[in-house]
């Protein structure tokens, strides 16, 4: 039995499906027959002779050399007895890219998998998994075709509308995901068959506890550093490059040199209150919404309430007695032990009470008033009112301008909205930005040669492109001539744009940035003294070990450093800077650049302080990350010796093969 027939009996057994079922494989073997017993009583006259003819000139077209050796291109590598196949390379490779195009959100094709490097990772996983299953093999490892089948049938992946396994819920999960059944078995059986392998090897291993402490030292080593940060001014003048000089610096450094790409085009811009100065609204409209709107206006009336939460049925009693008593709040309250602290609830309205029973009854009562004891949701409880702030609605007069700004600028959206379905229509009818800005008295923005971040060849920025920082990105993304989308912003405005023009990014003559070039030569040159200075510096302090007498030239002391870690990084001390200061022994100099313009920093180490390996939480955090390399290493390790062991080949002229006709498809 396959895993497929072990799958219909388990559903068979979970319910049972009286549909009718459509056999295309008895069809395929009717067709089948009939073409034969066609061919067969036409093939001794005319048109047998002629359908040979048609054969051999297929076989002369398609190639013969496959009908001979088997399909011997079919086989692309070999891992001991195990194959790996062309179709299912192929299906696999088509399956990474996939993924790969899921992982990185936009298409890609086979032709661009493949300069990713993706056929030889496919390659390389294919024949990993060979290893594993025939090393599976030879020790009697096996998962069965009911194993699997039971996997398959109670994977929730694969439940249908009713929750149980679904057929066609099953193909379809795999089509989405570049599997075919018989891969799929395979993997499953592969998986589990390696799982065993991996979880009694690679799994159980254990990095020595002499790498993990040399890991630990090494990650939380700190070192403090004496330093000087060396500048430009600090150099001597270099003068004026010669004409040689300078051409040979322009022709190194030209990309130093190019103009950025720049865009022209026009914007379109409408606002609310461009449309709410033709607006005017009459007083009746203002009074009949301020009506409608009096809760907008309205001040809820607010009061200082206590709240005594009785605990149990004594309390309850206690209280009762002395409210007849016409005991005070307080005393009430120091007879169940409780303070003003825990039962004042503040200044709150209605609605901030936790119940409508007991917000009925303490905005019922008058000021100083103690309530009867009251059954809430947290229990019996005694309310008091210590003030009252009374409500109030602000009369028209005081709201009228706030009513007609809110009237004015909704029906302006309304207004702007329909007008905007006006514009895309002329648009799309094949009006321009310019005649439409014309007809409806609307300015049009005219923006020239901007770069990507909106400036133009003087570096200012217009206005718009400043309030709307989205205009600039949105025309580097179109086309000349293309249809860009309205854009609707936060304030309510709309704006459609048109690009007009590109210029390409170029680097203009020499002769007419020769000032610039000669300035970016100047500060070449005096880098390079800097660089040569520092290095000058460094040479004297190993020599010396004296920071003080490798600085004798500078009238400053070195600055001393807080201890650092490897992963410090900083506008003074950069990746490369502590890189250097790590690699050194202790009293010895390093120079690097700083981590933030074009300064230099020589260094000295002071001080090496070493890591206490019982520092617990960052010990564990570093060996987990470190166990799992260590194991990634001893599973890489393991399947090369299986390749070794069995013998792992590849057929690189197949390989290509495969290779080509996926992306020539």
């Amino acid at each position: 039995m396959t895993v497929f027939t072990h799958i219909l009996s388990i559903c068979h057994v979970l319910a049972r499906n009286d549909t009718p079922h459509y056999d295309a494989s008895n069809f395929i073997l009717k067709e089948k027959k009939t073409m034969l017993e066609f061919l067969r009583n036409k093939a001794s006259g005319v048109l047998g002779i002629l359908l040979i003819g048609l054969l051999v000139i297929a076989f002369g077209l398609w190639g013969i050399a496959d009908t001979f050796t088997g399909f011997s291109n079919a086989e692309l590598g070999r891992v001991g007895g195990e194959k790996i196949e062309r179709q299912e390379f192929q299906l696999r490779y088509m399956q990474s890219t996939q993924q790969l195009a899921q992982q990185l959100g936009a298409p890609l094709s086979a032709a661009q998998a493949r300069n990713l490097g993706v056929p030889q990772q496919v390659m390389a996983n294919m024949l990993g998994g060979a290893a594993m299953r025939e090393l599976g093999s030879d020790l009697g490892l096996a998962y069965s075709d009911e194993d699997i089948a039971k996997s398959i049938v109670n994977d929730a992946n694969f439940a249908g509308p009713s929750g149980s396994f679904d057929e066609p819920t099953f193909r379809t999960v795999l089509a989405q995901n570049g599997l075919s059944e018989e891969m799929f078995v395979k993997d499953q059986r592969s998986f589990h068959i390696i799982n065993q392998l991996t979880e009694a090897s690679v799994d159980n291993g254990l990095m020595p506890d002499a790498l993990a402490d040399g890991l630990f030292k090494h990650f939380l080593e700190r070192r403090v550093a004496k330093y000087m940060i060396l500048t430009l001014d600090e150099t001597d003048e270099v003068g004026d490059p010669t004409d040689e000089e300078l051409e040979t610096f322009f022709n190194q450094t030209k990309l130093r040199f190019a103009e950025p790409e720049r865009r022209s085009g026009q914007a379109l811009l409408i606002s609310p209150a461009r449309f709410a100065e033709l607006i005017s609204i009459e007083e009746e409209t203002l009074r009949e919404e301020y009506e409608i709107s009096l809760s907008d206006f309205s001040v809820p009336e607010k009061r200082e309430i206590d709240q005594l939460v009785l605990s149990d049925d004594e309390q309850v009693e206690t209280v009762r007695n002395m409210r007849a008593e016409g005991k005070s709040f307080v005393e009430i309250l120091q007879a169940v032990g409780q303070t003003l602290d825990n039962t004042d609830l503040g200044k709150v309205e209605r609605d901030d009470l936790i119940s409508a029973d007991l917000a009925e009854v303490a905005f019922s009562m008058e000021s100083g008033e103690i309530s009867d004891i009251i059954e809430g949701p947290l229990g019996y409880a005694v309310l008091r009112v210590r003030s009252i702030t009374p409500g109030a609605t602000l009369p028209f007069e005081a709201v009228k301008d706030r009513l007609l700004s809110r009237i004015v600028y909704d029906q302006a959206l309304e207004d702007m909205l329909a007008f905007s379905e006006t514009v895309e229509d002329e648009l799309a009818g094949g009006e321009t930005l310019a005649s439409l800005g014309q007809r409806f008295d609307l300015d049009v923005v005219q923006i020239e040669d901007i770069d990507n971040d909106g400036a133009n060849r003087d570096g200012r920025r217009l206005n718009l492109l400043a309030i709307y920082e989205e205009i600039a990105p949105t025309l580097f993304e179109s086309a000349v001539g293309e249809d860009i989308p309205m854009m609707e912003n936060d304030d309510g405005s709309y704006i459609w744009l048109r690009l007009d023009a590109i210029t390409p990014s170029e680097v203009p003559p020499l002769a007419d940035i020769r000032d610039a070039v000669a300035a970016e030569w100047q500060v070449s040159e005096r880098t390079k003294l800097l660089e040569a200075m520092a290095a000058h510096m460094v040479k004297e302090g190993n020599e010396t070990g004296s920071f003080n007498k490798a600085a004798k030239t500078f009238e400053r002391e070195p600055l001393v450093s807080e201890p650092m870690t490897r992963q410090t990084s900083n506008d003074t001390f950069s990746e490369a800077a502590v890189a250097r200061l790590f690699s050194v022994n202790d009293g010895k100099f390093a120079w690097a650049s700083v981590g933030f313009g074009g300064e230099i920093i020589v260094m000295q180490v002071d001080e090496i302080i070493e890591a206490a390996v019982n520092e617990g939480e960052a010990k564990d955090l570093i060996f987990g990350g470190e166990q799992r390399k260590y194991r990634l290493d001893l599973s890489n390790q393991f399947i090369t010796g299986l390749q070794n062991e069995y013998g792992a080949s590849v057929n690189q002229s197949n390989l290509e093969r495969a290779i080509n006709d996926l992306v020539t498809r």
